[in-house]
């Protein structure tokens, strides 16, 4: 498993390319998904959004960057 990093430098996630298979554990909950190429799974925690990209079975394509504010109605 290797650690997937927000813009702060943050772990955001952790994930193996080969399985596809990406964890997240924050405030003692976990969760788990498996991403086929091309899949992106998104993790938005203290207004930062992470998304992540597997881009074949050998990596993963991060992009983090403020989240946008969310209307309220």
């Amino acid at each position: 498993m290797q650690e997937l990093r927000d813009c702060k430098g943050r772990i955001a996630c952790m994930g193996n390319a080969a399985t596809g298979l990406v964890e997240c554990l924050y405030k003692g909950h976990r969760t788990r998904t498996r991403l086929d190429v091309g899949d992106n799974f998104t993790v938005e925690r203290e207004g930062i959004e992470t998304i992540i990209t597997r881009v074949s079975d050998m990596a993963f394509a991060v992009d983090s960057h403020r989240a946008l504010p969310q209307m309220r109605i």
